[in-house]
């Protein structure tokens, strides 16, 4: 059995997509309160942290593992780290510094995360960690890709890095249908507080009288061309989402409008656009939740990306780790 566990891990975003492919979660580590609530929920079997992972000890993980030799750490430093507003030198941060400590101390079978493209801009950071991976023996894989790719009704566009052992080749799926916002929440009410996370924002008047005026479908405010052309935007019907942001319930941080009713789409209708099921109950308030969603790992990339590491490690007719992993 092939064990994980999933530093810095938010909502579970990656430790849901890991078990639906066929792993065994352990551990779920985050210094943010809420996460690990929602964590908890929704992962009853692990156990949940709330820790920063510079406190965090090798002694204090492989209590919950069966074996180092069949462990997997999942889990990034977190990706605010590496948006446009830094540099393109570092930043090399405690959170960077914290990770590759205890990966050392560790030394899983394979580590997996994912992350913004624009992490390979900053040299600093993004040279530090393939070169202490690369020193600490693992073979190193990254590769570009667009969650549309993977089934995800979203165009959202995020790098994928694998390092084990032997090589792993990151692969995208070749067969998948486009998926669209009106097949994932297109047979939701405009509200019901019955439904988790369901919650319907009010909008001030301004706005709620700009997206009254604003097409259906895919429809641009007026105010388009002042700014980001997509704010007070509606998204379109039969085509992904766009980036399932932090902001996503906000009608003037994106196109994030309902493409039908006058309102931002709700936290529950961001986690079907990251593809989450509906069972999947985040905890907090509103704000909360959409920072959780916006953040996670959609889970049909983990599931993907960890359907293709124990293929690697594992071989299918004996359920055990390979003689050349």
């Amino acid at each position: 059995m092939i064990e994980f566990i999933d530093l810095f891990c938010g909502a579970g975003g990656m430790s849901f997509g890991l078990v639906q492919a066929g792993m065994c979660v352990r551990l779920g580590i985050d210094s943010n309160r809420q996460c690990i609530a929602t964590f908890s929920r929704n992962f009853p079997e692990a156990t949940a942290m709330c820790v920063d992972v510079s406190q965090l000890t090798a002694r204090q993980v492989l209590k919950h593992v069966t074996s180092r030799s069949n462990l997997v750490v999942a889990g990034c430093p977190p990706c605010q780290l590496f948006s446009q507003l830094h540099r393109s030198r570092g930043p090399v941060g405690p959170e960077i510094k914290s990770y590759l400590k205890l990966i050392d101390e560790l030394r899983p079978i394979c580590l997996v995360f994912e992350n913004v493209p624009l992490i390979r801009r900053y040299s600093d950071a993004w040279g530090l960690i393939l070169k202490q991976l690369t020193s600490f023996g693992y073979k190193i894989q990254y590769k570009v890709v667009c969650a549309a790719e993977f089934g995800v009704p979203q165009y959202r566009k995020r790098l994928l890095l694998v390092a084990a052992r032997k090589y792993i080749e990151i692969t995208v799926p070749t067969n998948r249908k486009l998926q669209t916002v009106r097949k994932s929440i297109g047979s939701m009410p405009e509200a019901d507080s019955s439904i988790p996370n369901h919650i319907t924002m009010k909008l001030a008047p301004q706005n709620l009288k700009r997206i009254r005026q604003t097409p259906h479908d895919g429809g641009t405010s007026k105010q388009a061309g002042k700014g980001f052309d997509d704010s007070y935007a509606r998204m379109f019907w039969d085509k992904p989402a766009p980036t399932i942001t932090t902001r996503c319930i906000s009608f003037s941080n994106g196109r994030f409008g309902h493409p039908v009713f006058d309102r931002a789409m709700t936290v529950r209708e961001a986690a079907f656009l990251q593809g989450f099921p509906k069972d999947f109950v985040f905890e907090g308030g509103v704000w909360e939740t959409a920072r959780q969603v916006g953040n996670a790992v959609p889970p049909p990339i983990a599931k993907a990306i960890g359907e293709q590491i124990l293929r690697a490690l594992v071989k299918p007719s004996q359920g055990r780790l390979s003689k050349s992993a």
